[in-house]
């Protein structure tokens, strides 16, 4: 493909996205065309050694479908943050994302100490272990618009439920609107397949850890890029978004 056909395919691309993936749709193109984004932007991450460009595509485009969503009743609230309590999973680019954020701020330090309650428990057993997210204060979000993904798909029509399934265990499902699963899910594939894509680790990693190290590292963000695996060994979402569904069959669709 030459230099004029990727313009126009990026151009093509940028229209299918242009009020974020759709939730409703079984189409696999837009799907496709996110995954060629965020793959180009995060190229051209690795070589100017800056996280921001793709993480904040990604965000403005999970908030555009999530203005498609806001006709869905859910009990989310600022002041609710039963949810903020549990397991917090994030891709690489958004840790290294957040922790500029929370170094400029000075608060790397809540960070580590949470880290430290939470660093014994694997995936199966945090839920029974709640404690805050470091940037939570006055149980709001301190960093809201730099969120995760998983954070702003996070939804539950029912806060009461919600109250009863993460802080008292009662065991409990909570009924999360389908469209804000699927709407996760499709940012999720389209992010990992872009991340291999680009030759970068496309794992999920547990929040508070996963900051820890990237301020134990001199300058995390320029290694991770240079293609250094600065969260090797850090606790991982065990679910492999990249073992899920036809996912040479997207690749193909994204990459050809």
């Amino acid at each position: 493909m030459n230099r004029a056909e990727r313009k126009r395919q990026a151009k093509d691309d940028e229209a299918k996205l242009d009020r974020g993936l759709d939730p409703s749709s079984d189409d696999p193109e837009p799907i496709a065309a996110m995954a060629r984004q965020m793959h180009v932007l995060l190229l051209r991450a690795t070589r100017e050694k800056d996280i921001d460009p793709p993480v904040e595509y990604l965000y403005a485009k999970a908030d555009a479908t999530l203005e498609r969503l806001k006709d869905t009743k859910v009990a989310c609230r600022k002041g609710c943050s039963h949810c903020c309590h549990i397991w917090v999973s994030a891709t690489a680019p958004e840790i290294l994302y957040v922790a500029k954020l929370v170094r400029r701020r000075g608060t790397a330090e809540n960070v580590r100490a949470a880290n430290a309650l939470t660093s014994g428990y694997s995936f199966s057993i945090r839920a029974l272990h709640p404690m805050p997210c470091p940037m939570l204060k006055d149980d709001a979000c301190t960093i809201y618009p730099q969120r995760p993904v998983s954070c702003r798909f996070a939804a539950s029509p029912d806060a009461h439920l919600c109250r009863r399934t993460m802080r008292e265990f009662s065991r409990e499902t909570v009924p999360v609107p389908v469209r804000h699963l699927k709407g996760r899910g499709r940012y999720e594939l389209a992010t990992a397949i872009a991340l291999r894509q680009a030759g970068l680790p496309h794992y999920y990693y547990e929040f508070n850890a996963a900051l820890t190290r990237a301020f134990e590292h001199e300058d995390a963000e320029s290694a991770w890029l240079s293609g250094e695996d600065v969260f090797a060994n850090v606790r991982r979402d065990p679910r492999d978004v990249l073992e899920i569904g036809p996912i040479p069959q997207m690749t193909k669709l994204a990459f050809g």
